[in-house]
């Protein structure tokens, strides 16, 4: 099974947007969340633009579009929750969730993917250059989600191929799928 990267793509005219306190999202942990009220996230005013793809950038993360959500839904893939949230751009919007991994697997190389300030209180570093999977890792784990993220690097998200294909069916918008790279194997 092949595995992909969602790598962020503003479309024309889109903005990102940013959570507002107190800040409830959290992706370090890799478990379920649950809020009496929704976080807000709201448009970042330095921009100019105001389109909306399916996908909307938020620093910690993406916002899954109900086009999204119901392409996992009725797919039943794993690894992911969708968190409701209240999104304030020009009029307030319910319709997008934080995608929210529930699972993750210890496949990054840090000194192939340039690691950088691990911190205890997260699990995981703070900084990486270049996402460079560990192939041995990879060859030896049995991944059972498919979408996921990296124990200890979280700003990642990754999908297998039956995502990556039921997500370009839909021509959703907003994301690219670039191949797992993998760290080079020394000889």
């Amino acid at each position: 099974m092949n595995y992909y990267l969602l790598s962020a793509v503003f479309e024309a005219d889109e903005a990102s947007f940013t959570e507002q306190p107190p800040q409830q999202l959290n992706f370090y942990y890799t478990e379920p969340k649950s809020f009496a009220t929704p976080p807000v996230v709201s448009l970042d005013t330095f921009y100019e633009g105001r389109a909306m793809s399916d996908f909307l950038k938020l620093g910690i993360g993406l916002l899954a579009s109900e086009k999204v959500q119901q392409i996992f839904l009725e797919n039943q893939f794993s690894g992911l929750q969708f968190v409701p949230v209240e999104v304030h751009a020009d009029r307030i919007d319910h319709s997008f969730t934080f995608m929210n991994c529930i699972a993750d697997y210890d496949l990054l190389d840090p000194v192939a993917s340039n690691a950088k300030r691990f911190k205890e209180v997260i699990g995981g570093y703070a900084k990486v250059s270049s996402e460079k999977l560990d192939k041995q890792r990879f060859l030896g784990s049995t991944i059972t989600h498919d979408c996921f993220t990296l124990s200890n690097y979280k700003l990642v998200y990754y999908v297998n191929e039956r995502v990556k294909l039921a997500l370009e069916q839909a021509c959703v918008s907003g994301i690219a799928f670039v191949p797992a790279d993998f760290a080079a194997t020394p000889t």
